[in-house]
């Protein structure tokens, strides 16, 4: 198909709408020799009632990002094009994305769609079987949604010097004199080992917002807190 020019057709309005439509029909053409040649796995873009799918023209990518807000939102409940719309929100409510960046997501999708080699079918809805919710998340708040669950298990642990001050006070005033290292020593194993069998235990849960998510992690950790070192214990009086 040759470009078409002015001078080959009439003059006036009608020669000048003549002339509008054979460019339309022959950019049109060009745009399908290029996708043709030159993007051959880039589908037309598919709506509901808009495209392949409905055997009508396909919107172009800006007629598609303006379908989100003009068409899809404001639809007739339960109409194709609101369910469709209605199913792309509701993965977007899911994942705690604010409704200020409904419409970037979208668009996102659209131009997944005609992006080449991405094997797209022309159907943006399928771009969230690929997206990240968190590229959508505000700048250094992180997670927008979930809880977050954390144990903390602490099992204290005697050191000698700790044994020997318990030890010491109930020796002197039971028995009258102090222990031996042996009797320490002794002391110190049984109290660990009662220590083992009673941890602390400290819980928590962190709700962030707006969440609908479920639990994010769960972590569990151990820690031994164990006394100083204290050689005044075993001073020679």
């Amino acid at each position: 198909m040759r470009e078409p020019k002015r001078e080959n057709f009439g003059k006036g309005k009608a020669g000048e709408a003549e002339y509008q439509k054979a460019r339309a029909a022959y950019i049109e053409w060009l745009n399908t020799e290029k996708n043709r040649v030159t993007a051959a796995d880039l589908p037309s873009i598919d709506l509901p009632g808009l495209g392949p799918s409905s055997g009508t023209r396909s919107p172009n990518d800006v007629e598609a990002k303006r379908w989100f807000k003009f068409v899809g939102a404001k639809a007739k409940k339960g109409s194709a094009s609101r369910r469709y719309y209605d199913d792309f929100v509701n993965v977007l409510k899911n994942a705690g994305v604010p409704q200020k960046d409904w419409q970037s997501v979208w668009d996102d999708a659209i131009d997944w769609t005609q992006t080449y080699g991405s094997g797209s079918d022309g159907k943006p809805i399928k771009f969230l079987s690929t997206w990240s919710p968190s590229d959508y998340a505000d700048e250094g708040s992180g997670r927008q949604f979930g809880t977050t669950k954390a144990q903390q298990t602490t099992v204290t642990e005697y050191s000698t010097s700790a044994a020997a001050a318990d030890l010491m006070t109930a020796y002197k005033s039971e028995l009258g004199f102090e222990p031996g290292e042996a009797d320490i020593a002794a002391y110190r194993k049984a109290v660990n080992k009662a220590a083992k069998g009673e941890p602390a235990v400290y819980t928590s849960t962190t709700t962030t917002a707006p969440g609908k998510g479920g639990v994010i992690s769960t972590s569990k950790s151990t820690g031994i807190s164990q006394t100083g070192f204290d050689p005044t214990k075993f001073e020679v009086s």
